[in-house]
């Protein structure tokens, strides 16, 4: 009866943060059993931790590096740079710690630098002067679906390594695969929707997942996560 004349003095919605407190109560009131509940009830609020794959960007000054081959830059002219900017975009949101470095100087060094691919990955992360390159090699960038103009689905997929500028060897200390597709339930039809539109939501997609190799994130089912 208290809490209920409590939540009616304050005269606002309960929030969930709230709502846990009220099961918390009513959870002790239960006696230790009610533990499980308890816990099921703030998973369910919070969401289940994903731990990152990799914890080696955190502090550190890093370069962006995209490599796309000459099929993907005659299709997508654009797509080094926009791979780019989600990317850094979506790293600053979630290592705020981090010191990424401005996409647009590793692109003006690759068109300067033709043959930059050929290079080692830490002469580039010390020509920048950072202690860690994200390279990104793209395997797919496509918004057509079956390779047709009629189906629309976005799909990037590329190899992704991290390179530390400051032990012996190539400096490769992390790696793997990321596939992003839009919509993710299957192809629409191009009446439907439009190229730009799945391009710029799987270049959200792609960029999410790539981030989260990096940051501890909160997985509450259903493909919501915070």
């Amino acid at each position: 009866m208290n809490i209920a004349f409590h939540i009616r003095r304050c005269g606002k919605p309960m929030q969930s943060t709230g709502a846990v407190v009220v099961l918390a109560i009513l959870v002790l009131s239960m006696g230790m059993g009610g533990c499980a509940f308890l816990g099921l009830a703030a998973e369910n609020t919070m969401g289940v931790a994903v731990k990152p794959q990799y914890r080696g960007l955190k502090k550190q000054s890093v370069a962006i590096v995209v490599y796309e081959d000459a099929s993907t830059m005659f299709t997508y002219p654009q797509a080094q740079q926009e791979v780019s900017a989600f990317v850094s975009a979506t790293l600053k949101t979630h290592l705020p710690k981090a010191h990424i470095l401005d996409y647009h100087l590793v692109l003006n060094y690759q068109n300067a630098n033709p043959n930059w691919d050929v290079l080692p990955i830490k002469t580039i992360g010390k020509h920048f002067g950072v202690s860690r390159v994200l390279y990104i090699e793209l395997l797919n960038y496509t918004v057509h679906a079956q390779e047709t103009n009629y189906v629309l689905q976005g799909d990037i997929a590329a190899h992704v390594a991290v390179y530390n500028m400051n032990i012996p060897g190539d400096g490769e200390v992390f790696h793997t695969n990321i596939d992003a597709k839009w919509p993710k339930s299957g192809p629409l039809p191009g009446y439907n929707t439009d190229a730009n539109t799945v391009r710029m939501n799987t270049l959200q997609r792609f960029s999410t997942m790539l981030a989260r190799c990096f940051y501890t994130w909160h997985n509450r089912g259903n493909g919501y996560a915070n």
